[in-house]
């Protein structure tokens, strides 16, 4: 199965469209397995998170295909867990391969364990894991019928909602205020259900975190975990709640709590920077 017939034959069957949905152009699907590559991407500060979009999309498809569903309708595939690692400390190559494979642990539960390669030397640069929930048509609409909005999305807006950062007394601890999401931004995420995707708010946490040490892009993003409690929804700003701790010489830690200004929470982001040494000299 090639990326032709997984925008025909797959995409029209679960809540991600485009252009949301990231597949490349050289996809291919052995069985159960992904192959496909990327080229010349910037994966640096919050530009991060476009890699993790292209691995949840290929999850998400791949996940359907492992499904084998003839009747038709939609499904979804909600992220719970996700968690990425960088395994190689060299420059990103310009050209990177993609592997992996999606299984299922239930109905209503799967998984997607990718890597990401330099396609020259075959060396692993990151390890990449997605637990889904597995939701039907009709269930999704009875579970997020409050998140129901008919208003037709004419364009795609690519740029992302501005966001600050609020300091406290506590040098450990700050908070970054999101602007709300609009449906434009959101587009294809679960049409006529628009839910704020979780890479979206990433990048913005991200961005604030690069801002708030200096954006002098000496450090990398050596971990990244995310759990989610809680669907976002557009048209709310969000309050992500940040405490920061250095435990390594080179290391720092960042836990951010994601909420609403009534404090729900809807998702935690764990992130470890790395410092790079030879930028920090050079």
């Amino acid at each position: 199965m090639t990326t032709t017939d997984i925008q025909k034959n797959i995409i029209p069957y679960i809540g991600e469209t485009d252009p949301y949905i990231n597949i490349p152009e050289n996809s291919i699907f052995n069985d159960h397995t992904i192959e496909t590559e990327i080229y010349g991407h910037d994966f640096s500060n919050e530009n991060f998170t476009y890699l993790l979009k292209t691995l949840a999309s290929l999850g998400s498809c791949s996940l359907y295909k492992l499904l084998n569903d003839s009747s038709k309708e939609k499904i979804y595939f909600l992220g719970e867990k996700l968690r990425i690692r960088k395994l190689s400390y060299r420059p990103i190559p310009d050209a990177i391969s993609i592997t992996g494979a999606s299984y299922l642990e239930s109905k209503r539960k799967g998984k997607s364990c990718l890597n990401a390669k330099d396609k020259q030397s075959g060396e692993t640069l990151y390890s990449f894991e997605l637990d889904y929930y597995i939701i039907n048509q009709d269930s999704f609409r009875l579970f997020y019928k409050d998140y129901f909005n008919d208003t037709p999305v004419e364009s795609y807006d690519e740029k992302l909602p501005e966001a600050k950062i609020n300091k406290t007394g506590d040098p450990h601890q700050f908070t970054i205020s999101i602007m709300p999401f609009s449906l434009s931004q959101c587009k294809g995420h679960f049409e006529n259900y628009p839910i704020v995707p979780f890479v979206f708010v990433a990048n913005c946490v991200l961005r604030e975190i690069f801002n708030f040490l200096g954006n002098q892009n000496i450090y990398e993003i050596d971990s990244l975990e995310g759990y989610a409690s809680k669907a976002m929804p557009t048209g709310t700003e969000f309050l992500v709640e940040v405490f920061q701790q250095k435990f390594l010489k080179n290391l720092i830690y960042f836990k951010c709590e994601i909420k609403d200004l009534s404090g729900t929470p809807y998702a935690i982001i764990i992130v470890n920077l790395r410092s790079n040494d030879k930028k920090q000299t050079g």
